[in-house]
């Protein structure tokens, strides 16, 4: 059956309508905000072509090239996340209070610790030695830490004494002139439970010393003071606290070592490997088998070809018959 004709109006329509299209195309080819996105879009293929026979192993080495900067930049980040993770002693100065409340007092922030590592907790106290505060004799320090909450986390009262500064031509090299250091230790091996917490320190006696004595209040005289946090190092902790610079080192190679490999294990599948001897080298065929079939053929061809020779196979009835004649005849 031959096709069905068109209708001549369809014909003409569709010419007309690809006739549209071509003068179509060929005037944006020419307006000019196209004419460069066109001009580069026929680049980028003709280049595509021409790498695609190099994709195989183009295609890898984009990825290890993109990658290997993004493991780089992950593995210092990791070193210096554990340089800045590692526990190291804080200090926090505290300025006292007088005359707000039976004894001077502070209230400070702590800087941020690290929740589960121990602190040797002490006050450090910078005090005149003059002889009002040697007259004082014994006297209280507490300790309240609390949490931003207000929940308290420990408590610590120790008793201290100011004793005149023993002389020493070289004391001039670690104390200042006319005071004395003043060091009492608040809480030993202490775990905070939590990074952020606050910090009252109370100095004096709450009775005032008026039980002492002709009963006049008396305070301590203090120029400054600080509460400080001391890191002990136990186990791995305290190693990597002891040395941070080496450990974020480690850390870094660590890291960097595993996503390579895993790079590499990942890209590994996707190289095809040649070499020029596996060019040059023709395709070995296993043609000893066969010849070594050919010949068994051969061999079985020629003895085939050969006539055999008939043997007469004699029953013992002839034999015996032909002894009989051979006698009779001699007789």
């Amino acid at each position: 059956m031959e096709p069905p004709q068109k209708d001549p109006d369809v014909q003409e329509r569709d010419k007309l309508r690809k006739k549209v299209v071509e003068d179509t195309g060929g005037i944006l080819s020419y307006f000019w905000p196209l004419h460069p996105i066109r001009l580069f879009i026929d680049l980028l293929l003709a280049a595509l072509r021409l790498v695609q026979p190099l994709a195989p192993q183009l295609i890898p080495l984009a990825v290890f090239s993109v990658s290997l900067p993004v493991i780089l930049f992950l593995s210092v980040g990791s070193g210096y996340w554990v340089w800045k993770s590692v526990a190291v002693g804080w200090e926090a100065e505290i300025f006292l209070q007088y005359g707000d409340g039976p004894v001077p007092f502070a209230e400070v922030a702590l800087p941020s610790v690290v929740a589960q590592q121990p602190y040797d907790i002490s006050l450090h106290l910078v005090v005149p030695a003059n002889d009002a505060n040697f007259a004082l004799g014994n006297f209280m320090a507490s300790l309240n830490l609390m949490t931003p909450s207000n929940g308290t986390i420990a408590t610590a009262r120790k008793p201290a004494i100011v004793l005149p500064p023993i002389a020493s031509p070289w004391s001039f090299l670690y104390n200042r002139p006319g005071t004395v250091d003043l060091n009492i230790p608040m809480l030993k091996d202490f775990v905070l439970g939590t990074s952020r917490a606050l910090a009252r320190v109370e100095l004096g006696r709450r009775d005032q010393w008026k039980t002492i004595g002709e009963g006049h209040g008396r305070e301590l005289s203090v120029l400054s003071g600080y509460i400080r946090g001391v890191v002990l190092h136990h186990g791995v902790r305290g190693l990597i606290s002891r040395f941070p610079l080496v450990s974020a080192l480690v850390a870094s190679g660590v890291f960097f070592f595993i996503m390579f490999v895993g790079m590499i294990a990942c890209l590994m599948p996707a190289v095809e490997w040649h070499f020029p001897s596996d060019v040059n080298e023709p395709p070995k065929t296993n043609e000893g088998p066969r010849k070594r079939r050919r010949s068994r053929r051969r061999v079985e061809e020629g003895d085939d070809s050969k006539p055999k020779p008939r043997t007469s196979r004699r029953t013992p009835s002839e034999g015996s018959g032909s002894r009989s004649r051979a006698s009779v005849s001699g007789l």
